[in-house]
């Protein structure tokens, strides 16, 4: 096959390193599909938001174009944590123009979508929804992203009163997510120990892919570990793996155990 089919061919896929530690060593693509929506979920204090803010910070260092969407704390707060924490300087990548961090208030989300949408079934929200603009392209990006990060869902979900609008907004959002052809990097909370892997326990049946953090206790010593639950057609590590947190970031250790 000649570089130009090769180009041309409609079933080549693409992966990008999460560039996260040692973690594309767990899938045997050694990344993450380009258009695929990956849930990051865990408890509070396992290291979600860090793991998602490595990922954009080295992503941008080594050329893509990233977007990160906070739903949670005001970007400069995020700027001042990484930059005192781990040195990274998340204000000069958006200065060099492929990295953008911006807030988006839940509320004004959910406000938006309870008003304009009045059917109670989750078909016709669906419907409905579909003809109007509610995805997060309402919000100014200055580039085609290469990586998008959503920090966090859980915010989102506790700002709808009704379940089936969220559920329904969830599906938009995902598809307007798939459809930038991207690698979208997705948090929410869940228990320290989940049987479900999002607070409504239906996303991570929508996302191609869910990596499940821990900072699991035994005793009075608290270990944190990391697994790759779900990544369609691809094979991963089918165990726990721990990890820590130091100067550098999120640090993996694959050939050990936990505890």
């Amino acid at each position: 096959m000649s570089e130009l089919e090769e180009e041309k061919d409609p079933y080549k896929l693409e992966y990008i390193p999460a560039q996260v530690s040692t973690f594309d060593r767990m899938l045997d693509t050694e990344g993450l599909e380009r258009g695929s929506t990956v849930l990051i979920s865990g408890g509070c204090g396992s290291g979600k938001t860090m793991f998602v803010t490595q990922s954009a910070y080295h992503a941008a260092l080594n050329g893509e174009k990233v977007v990160f969407f906070s739903l949670n704390e005001e970007p400069e707060k995020i700027k001042a944590h990484m930059y005192n924490s781990f040195g990274w300087d998340l204000d000069k990548l958006e200065k060099n123009g492929n990295f953008v961090i911006k807030r988006v208030e839940p509320y004004d989300i959910a406000r938006s979508i309870e008003t304009i949408v009045k059917e109670r079934s989750i078909e016709q929200v669906i419907g409905r929804l579909k003809n109007i603009t509610v995805d997060i392209k309402e919000v100014t990006m200055p580039f085609h992203p290469d990586r998008v990060i959503l920090d966090s869902l859980s915010d989102l979900a506790v700002a709808f009163s009704d379940n089936n609008k969220y559920r329904a907004y969830i599906k938009v959002l995902f598809d307007s997510l798939r459809s930038y052809n991207s690698v979208n990097l997705v948090t929410t909370e869940v228990e320290q120990e989940p049987n479900t892997y999002s607070r409504n326990g239906i996303e991570e049946f929508v996302v191609d892919g869910v990596v499940v953090l821990y900072n699991i206790r035994r005793d009075s010593v608290r270990t944190r570990a990391i697994e790759v639950l779900k990544m369609r057609f691809t094979n991963h590590l089918k165990k726990m793996v721990p990890f820590r947190i130091g100067d550098e970031g999120i640090v993996i250790y694959l050939e050990e155990q936990v505890f």
